[in-house]
């Protein structure tokens, strides 16, 4: 019987591929106990006929199919205009690093390792439901950035960097597209970074107006050109410091510049080149289930994990690290600096996942990130760890 004016939860449309019937069959049991409606499909083939009939809001799927394996069928489902937005999560095995290599690469957002936990997948179908919401709530108060850039360099380099960090940034296309952004996500925009550099009268114009609508938000202005006297001077009175010039700072010096005026105090995770450091991630709480994904790149004293499942900014986590090639697990353990949930349909772009603060990484761990991370990035070979800068 249905209480009067009551509405139920509608229930989430998940696509389970899986060459194996009895496999999709013990998932969709699973799934239909979580309040899913589950559709068991058989290969890359029936999945991608299904998407083009109806949108889930989840796929999880096998990296070993027959006709067509996982992976490439993830890039298919990615490049389909109805499967760009839907969360993928592939089986695979936890041990086998080079396979969620594969997946990752394939642009998989996550991975559940076989045999499947039960709480593992009420997990990720938990945060599914979750970015939902989120996707109107917008970026956490303190991480959306409006970024007016004057090149590539702003978009590949700058922006990149601070996603990195766990901002959510708004990419403006011109100084127009900028003032429409500020106006339709001005509640959502705690910072801005404006490049001046190729219309520098134009873009000040549009900084007053940012500085008017926004007193009290910080304002980054920046240029790659030396500027004219009256330029540098009205950049100074509207940013409250001088203006940026790319030319006279290296790559590391003025990210962590540009972070210092967004977010002062804010200790840098990442370094200025970002260091490829792959590898199977699981990770708990003390006394809380153990979860998963996997690492995409590493700094001096971070590294950072895409997870639909991220721990809450502040825990403290044990994590067990499988790298390929290396048949035993590292163990290290870390303080989660950001995290990031998914969130579908949002104008911000950011890293799902979390970035992690590094406290201590056993001998095996240690001797790894001294081969990979780059020397010059500042990684202590000795010593107490220390926060890692740009």
């Amino acid at each position: 019987m249905t209480t009067p004016g009551f509405s139920p939860r509608p229930r989430d449309l998940v696509f389970v591929v899986d060459d194996s019937r009895t496999a999709r069959d013990v998932m969709r049991l699973h799934l239909s106990r979580m309040g899913c409606d589950a559709v068991g499909l058989e290969g890359a083939e029936a999945c991608l006929a299904e998407l083009a009939q109806r949108t889930p809001a989840l796929i999880l799927m096998d990296l070993h199919l027959e006709k067509l394996q996982g992976d490439e069928a993830c890039r298919l489902v990615k490049a389909h205009p109805a499967g760009r937005d839907v969360p993928v999560v592939m089986f695979t095995a936890a041990d086998e690093p080079h396979e969620v290599m594969h997946c990752g690469r394939a642009g998989a957002d996550d991975f559940l390792p076989k045999p499947v936990s039960q709480e593992a997948l009420a997990a990720k179908v938990a945060a599914v439901r979750l970015s939902r919401e989120r996707a109107w709530t917008g970026p956490p108060r303190g991480r959306g950035v409006l970024l007016v850039e004057g090149g590539r360099f702003l978009h590949t380099f700058l922006g990149g960097a601070l996603e990195h960090e766990g901002l959510h940034v708004l990419y403006a296309k011109d100084l127009d597209d900028a003032a429409a952004q500020a106006t339709a996500h001005g509640d959502r925009l705690d910072g801005f970074v404006v490049d001046v550099s190729r219309l520098p009268r134009e873009a000040l114009a549009l900084a007053t107006r940012l500085r008017e609508q926004f007193v009290r938000k910080p304002l980054v202005l920046m240029s790659r050109v030396e500027e004219a006297p009256d330029v540098l001077a009205r950049a100074q009175e509207l940013s409250g410091a001088p203006l940026l010039l790319k030319r006279q700072l290296g790559a590391d010096e003025l990210l962590a510049m540009v972070l210092s005026r967004l977010s002062p105090g804010t200790v840098p995770l990442r370094a200025a080149e970002r260091v490829p450091f792959f590898t199977v991630v699981e990770f708990n709480t003390p006394g809380g289930p153990t979860l998963s994904g996997f690492s995409h790149d590493a700094s001096p004293q971070g590294l950072f994990v895409r997870t639909l499942t991220p721990a809450r900014e502040g825990s403290r986590l044990s994590l067990r690290l499988v790298m390929a090639g290396q048949r035993t697990p590292c163990e290290a353990q870390a303080v989660v600096a950001w995290c990031n949930p998914p969130g579908m349909g949002s104008a911000f772009r950011s890293q799902t996942g979390m970035g992690l603060r590094l406290e201590g990484m056993d001998a095996q761990l240690q001797q790894r990130f001294v081969r990979f991370v780059p020397q010059s990035l500042g990684f202590p070979t000795a010593g107490p760890v220390r926060a890692s800068g740009f």
